[in-house]
């Protein structure tokens, strides 16, 4: 039984990293975080799921759609939090974000209701053992396409010229644009990408618990929020560690002990990292963890 938990802990951490990861990439653009990303996944996933039941589509064509609405929904945030918002108050855009969340959250409500829609199952007879282990087609999904997109944020972060003007604008951006790198448009496609993972792990994660609601984005955005904490801000690598052992510790304390004490051990996990650790596992005093 641990090891079927274990595995369904990583399958769950996957999820928690890909919005781990939108998150550290705002955080690079900008020193600031986006707390309406929770619910950019969600609005995301609720749309892919709305259409998928309207006209009985594939799975795959919802997740193409909420990858587009994630892009979109990322983009739409930071022309109406951080852009157009007065930065010489650093919570200015946060709140801002914050309260567009809210704002998000009760739309869909209005919408579509306060129901959980249901995700279609993925090949369904689709089962892999592996002595004690168990794979359902539904995690060889959620590890596939979870690679595939590790695999093409690590193409363009470090093999394109659009990725070396990320990295450029995250280290400094000043000296960036002093160097002729449109700096506006790197923001731009950089809040893109992170409403791609969003939008990915909203379906996904849905995908996993065979439903999405309107008010998973509060969740993700705490969840993702102590992922950070745990790994550092600012960390891809601390990112995708601080998810995996969120997700694990979460299922082994659902599995093993009861689900009411799953968040308490979780709280007590990055309350122990900020104690002994502040930065993170792998984090560093700069930027933004100077002023949490």
């Amino acid at each position: 039984m641990f090891w079927q938990q274990l595995v369904n802990g990583v399958m769950l951490g996957v999820t928690y990293a890909m919005v781990a990861l939108a998150f550290n990439l705002v955080v690079g653009a900008m020193d600031k975080l986006n707390f309406a990303l929770g619910e950019t996944s969600m609005v995301a996933a609720m749309v892919a799921v709305v259409i998928i039941d309207a006209r009985t589509l594939p799975f795959f064509v919802g997740l193409l759609v909420a990858v587009v609405v994630g892009a979109a929904v990322a983009v739409l945030t930071y022309v109406l939090c951080f852009r157009l918002v007065d930065n010489r108050y650093f919570t200015a855009p946060i709140l801002a974000s914050l309260g567009l969340g809210l704002v998000m959250s009760s739309a869909i409500t209005r919408i579509w209701g306060s129901d959980h829609r249901r995700v279609p199952a993925v090949f369904k007879g689709v089962r892999i053992e592996l002595g004690p282990v168990t794979i359902t087609g539904a995690q060889l999904v959620i590890l596939g396409i979870a690679a595939v997109l590790a695999v093409a944020m690590y193409v363009v972060l470090e093999r394109t010229i659009w990725g070396t003007a990320i990295r450029g604008v995250s280290d400094d951006p000043a000296t960036a644009a002093l160097l002729g790198v449109p700096v506006q448009r790197i923001v731009v496609l950089t809040f893109a990408l992170s409403g791609v993972l969003a939008g990915c792990a909203g379906l996904l994660s849905g995908l996993s618990f065979h439903t999405v609601s309107p008010f998973d984005g509060f969740n993700t955005t705490l969840v993702a929020l102590m992922i950070i904490v745990v790994g550092g801000v600012g960390s891809i690598a601390g990112g995708v560690v601080g998810a995996l052992v969120i997700g694990i510790v979460q299922i082994l304390s659902v599995a093993y002990l009861s689900a009411t004490q799953r968040d308490l051990i979780v709280y007590a996990l990055v309350g122990a990292v900020v104690l002994l650790r502040p930065q993170g596992l792998f984090g560093t005093n700069a930027g933004v963890m100077e002023r949490v």
